[in-house]
């Protein structure tokens, strides 16, 4: 994997292991990641677990020397299974280095509708792909960009990413409201993510402007923290409403509480595999605002609404819609929301199906 980040791949992975069944104790898994540590939080929950993890640093040496050593780290494991997370560097050389490491079996996760690399990782990719035994994206939308690409279907096992039910559970979280300074009764929207280009804040600041006062939310929380948040400072900084109206959390390290604060959760991507944030929310019965990319028309279907992608009144729109839905409504949405949850992403019925899925090939 690339490192330890705070980001949706390295949370869900994480999750998976605090999840992993029984039938995984006697089976050892280590962690190879090629950028030092941008999140302790990620990485003391990995080591908390027991998972031991080698760090091969891409930045610090030139690639020969870094190629080298990811080779003889594989192979001084001896893994039975080589999983490669995410695409670009880990996808390209995780992949190459197992293949010449001798590992029997290359399985990847490539969880983003969007594909990432060079030109170098996009020529080697048609070949890797035919060398990798199974590929577990997160999303069904993922799932087809990979048979368009020229894989078989099946060799595909899409594994979605699982909520911890008994973490997120609505009823027992207590509200930060207070803390943010929120008035209970008002009408609340929530952005819970990395503040990076992709996920579009600059889209989600222009619809909610674009609004009347009256169609905007009482107040937005943006949670998270990332490249972008110098431009999201400016922004509020520059509009008396936002300035009033508009609360930047950081990073937010109480997922459920967060969720419990605000009435409904707002993504805004360009792009998406199977988002952490959306499942969450559910899981919490929060109904959502959402762009329809990857697999989230369907998820979000008849718990929110969904925008065009890149277009702020489309979303403005959206956020009407949910301003002006009665009470009523919205916990309804909520309540099927989190019954979805329930029904097909429970994390322990996921991280089953996960491990089962590397297990059942080498027995």
């Amino acid at each position: 994997m690339n490192g330890f980040l705070l980001g949706g791949a390295e949370k869900q992975l994480a999750t998976l292991f605090s999840a992993r069944p029984s039938f995984m104790n006697e089976v050892g898994v280590e962690i190879i990641t090629f950028l030092p540590t941008q999140s302790d939080l990620i990485a003391d929950w990995f080591a908390a677990m027991g998972v031991k993890s080698t760090l091969i640093d891409r930045q610090a040496m030139s690639f020969p020397s870094f190629f080298w050593k990811l080779v003889t780290t594989i192979r001084s494991i001896r893994p039975q299974i080589v999983h490669t997370l995410l695409d670009s560097s880990t996808g390209a050389w995780g992949r190459l280095a197992a293949r010449l490491a001798g590992v029997p079996h290359i399985f990847h996760s490539d969880l983003s509708l969007r594909e990432d690399g060079t030109r170098i990782h996009f020529l080697l990719r048609p070949w890797l792909d035919r060398l990798t035994r199974r590929f577990l994206p997160n999303a069904e939308a993922t799932a087809e960009r990979l048979v368009r690409s020229g894989v078989p279907r099946e060799k595909i096992i899409v594994i979605p990413n699982g909520v911890d039910l008994a973490k997120f559970a609505p009823d027992t979280t207590p509200s930060p409201r207070a803390a943010w300074g929120i008035p209970a009764s008002a009408l609340v929207a929530g952005f819970l993510g990395r503040f990076h280009p992709i996920k579009r804040l600059d889209l989600l600041l222009d619809a909610v402007l674009q609004l009347p006062v009256s169609d905007r939310p009482d107040y937005l929380v943006l949670g998270g923290d990332g490249p972008t948040m110098p431009m999201v400072r400016e922004r509020v900084a520059s509009d008396p409403w936002l300035q009033n109206h508009c609360r930047l959390l950081g990073t937010v390290e109480d997922v459920p509480g967060f969720m419990t604060g605000v009435d409904y959760l707002v993504l805004c991507s360009d792009t998406e595999g199977l988002p952490n944030a959306v499942l969450e929310a559910m899981a919490m019965r929060r109904p959502v605002v959402a762009t329809s990319v990857s697999d989230l028309p369907r998820l979000v279907s008849e718990i929110g609404f969904t925008a065009e992608p890149g277009n702020a009144t489309s979303l403005a729109l959206a956020l009407r819609q949910m301003r002006h839905l009665p009470p009523e409504q919205r916990m309804a949405m909520g309540t099927k929301a989190r019954e979805r949850v329930l029904t097909h992403y429970d994390l322990n019925a996921i991280s089953e199906r996960f491990w089962r899925a590397h297990l059942e090939i080498v027995s």
